[in-house]
């Protein structure tokens, strides 16, 4: 996948791929997965909508027990970043491209100087971009922000109250606390 699927704008500044098929394969298992997802502006995430497995190696076999130890979120986890560019230096660059070897979303030295600027119109950016990369891959945001700009969770939420009242976190959201299903609800 390339920027150019990246064609659904979302908050202010980044564009997000519609829906994306990714394909990853577990190490401990000898299981490929591979999961389809869109993005439900409803939900503010992207969904995974079907996923299929396939063994591999001479011996693989999907069983019971293999498929209990399938990791969807893993692997959505792992496209995302993919699938969300921002413009960068004049360029239009997916979030994978800019991912440090380390795992983080922004180099050390901007997130630093990001959480010594305080809550700035340019550091409300930043928390747009980690905010979003994380809700997206349905991984706890609010943690995220305060993992990568070395704060405290409490900053993070202040943080994040302040660019979503500032409009860049519009139709990016994530449920706090295990959501009911709302299938398995008694009428």
């Amino acid at each position: 996948m390339t920027w150019k699927h990246a064609t659904l704008p979302l908050g202010s500044a980044l564009r997000i791929a519609p829906a994306f098929t990714a394909t990853a394969t577990a190490d401990d298992i000898s299981v490929e997965t591979t999961i389809s997802a869109v993005y439900a502006a409803s939900a503010g995430r992207y969904r995974i909508t079907a996923t299929s497995q396939r063994a591999v190696g001479g011996d693989g076999e999907i069983t019971s027990a293999v498929l209990r130890q399938v990791r969807l979120g893993e692997v959505l986890s792992a496209a995302v970043p993919l699938c969300v560019t921002v413009e960068f230096e004049g360029k239009q660059r997916s979030v994978q491209e800019l991912l440090q070897q380390d795992g983080r979303v922004l180099p050390e030295w901007m997130a630093t100087a990001a959480a010594k600027a305080g809550p700035t119109a340019g550091t409300l950016e930043l928390v747009q971009l980690v905010y979003g990369v994380s809700a997206l891959a349905a991984v706890a945001p609010m943690r995220a922000v305060a993992t990568e700009f070395g704060i405290p969770e409490r900053t993070a939420t202040h943080w994040i109250t302040k660019a979503r009242k500032a409009g860049l976190l519009d139709g990016i959201s994530y449920p706090v606390g295990r959501q009911p299903d709302e299938h398995s609800r008694a009428d």
